[in-house]
């Protein structure tokens, strides 16, 4: 291996390593455990299987949030779990895709139930074959859209 691939290759293993150290990690006994949420995240109004670990999130509310967790590997299917967890909260699944190995179910919730025009979530869950967190690793995308 020359001396770029075996850069390369230390710098893929640090970057492992640091994901793995970060998603062991929490400051925040509200959520999941694993990396924390950030600041002004809809802890209340999106929930997430809080018996996974998050692994990676990024976003704010301007942009969404993206959140990968994963899921309890005794407790089967975590994208059903996952699903059933945000229409439990009032979420409403308007769609369900399958596709060359990808699952993929989106919901949304009128937050402000109060108003005709309040603002909404939507919210992409899936799955992914062959995911280096296995099968009950889980994406979340999550969108916030104002009035």
């Amino acid at each position: 291996m020359n001396r770029c691939g075996r850069l390369l290759m230390l710098i893929m293993s640090l970057l492992v390593v640091g994901g793995l150290v970060a998603g062991c990690s929490s400051d925040s006994d509200d959520g999941p455990g694993g990396v924390s949420l950030p600041k002004g995240f809809p802890r209340s109004e999106v929930p997430l299987l809080t018996d996974g670990t998050v692994l990676n999130v990024s976003g704010d509310e301007d942009d969404g949030w993206s959140v990968t967790l994963q899921g309890p590997g005794a407790e089967g299917n975590a994208l059903d779990a996952a699903v059933k967890k945000l229409k439990d909260a009032g979420y409403t699944e308007s769609q369900r895709t399958t596709d060359a190995g990808r699952r993929v179910v989106l919901l949304s919730k009128n937050a402000d139930k109060d108003k005709p025009r309040g603002h909404m979530f939507w919210v992409q869950v899936g799955t992914i074959a062959g995911a280096a967190g296995g099968p009950n690793a889980l994406f979340y995308q999550i969108t916030k859209v104002k009035p």
